[in-house]
């Protein structure tokens, strides 16, 4: 995937999801967060621990319902941002560029958004 421009990123609209997916970290198979918000370029999750910025990740999101023929997405992301949950003071919410991504997993995200995601307000 190429990556996109500062001004091609605000052309994909960030979807909020009604189902709490979960994100697992493929090198230790644990989960990291769940997934809040989704774009063809990154993601939002909720985790319990902080995050640090600038550290890749090699990430799998686990569907509830296939979606195309997979149960799972996989993908390479880099942690941008990790802050406090202004709610729950008790969760952190962190935010991922997605770096590397097949073209049949991002179909799957675009699907994903469209099928479960409400429009970001």
């Amino acid at each position: 995937m190429n990556k996109p421009t500062i001004k091609d990123r605000r052309r994909y609209k960030r979807r909020n999801l009604s189902y709490y997916l979960p994100i697992v970290d493929n090198n230790t198979e644990q989960v990291i967060g769940h997934l809040v918000d989704i774009s063809l370029v990154g993601i939002m999750i909720d985790c319990k621990k902080s995050i640090s910025s600038g550290q890749n990740f090699d990430l799998r999101l686990d569907l509830m319902e296939k979606v195309g023929e997979k149960a799972s997405v996989e993908f390479v992301a880099q942690c941008k941002w990790c802050r406090s949950d202004k709610i729950q003071p008790y969760l952190y919410n962190a935010g991922f560029e997605i770096i590397r991504i097949s073209e049949a997993d991002l179909d799957i995200i675009q699907k994903i958004a469209e099928k479960y995601g409400t429009s970001e307000r």
